[in-house]
């Protein structure tokens, strides 16, 4: 039986809608410490097992060129591999693929390479001024920015008709900022 549950660091209580963090709320609980390694996560995360090859293969990816740790359990003030870094090593999937170890597609139909749907998101978020989770603060915070993001996500293949790529992709950022749910 193939474990495709994401129980991403306890990352999972993120919210839809983010909010402001109470003083000192959310600390102590694991987060990514890089935007990268949210991209990476929420990219190869659907249909994978997420503890046996989602969060190694971040590691494995990124690991050699971090500048801090993957993980934290603070709210992390800059990022260990900001996405400009990730798109200045990995110029193209193949090249990303051999680092990942892993040949996924987003779909088996239709879908692109997941490292090429990473580099694509990647590319959407550095375009919109997203470079690091030091930037995460004032987008999640702009709900006009956030839309136009979200608008550009939409156009790379393979996430489905209800968006699950978007969605972990933002629930990640916000529980990176240690965000509660709204409501």
């Amino acid at each position: 039986m193939q474990d495709t549950e994401a129980p991403m660091l306890d990352f999972e209580s993120a919210a839809e809608t983010p909010r402001a963090p109470a003083a000192g709320a959310q600390a102590g609980r694991p987060r990514w410490a890089s935007l990268s390694a949210v991209v990476l996560d929420a990219v190869w995360t659907p249909g994978t097992s997420h503890g046996r090859v989602v969060v190694p293969l971040v590691h494995r990816v990124l690991g050699p060129a971090a500048s801090g740790p993957m993980t934290t359990t603070e709210l992390p003030a800059t990022d260990s591999h900001p996405l400009p870094r990730l798109l200045a090593r990995f110029p193209d999937a193949p090249a990303l693929e051999e680092a990942a170890q892993n040949r996924q597609r987003t779909s088996t139909r239709g879908g692109v390479p997941k490292a090429e749907a990473v580099l694509r998101v990647a590319r959407i978020l550095v375009a919109h001024g997203l470079l690091g989770v030091d930037d995460l603060p004032r987008v999640l915070a702009d709900p006009a920015a956030m839309s136009r993001i979200d608008r550009a996500l939409r156009g790379v293949p393979g996430e489905g008709e209800h968006g699950s790529r978007r969605h972990r992709l933002w629930q990640l950022c916000a529980a990176g900022q240690g965000l509660t749910p709204a409501g």
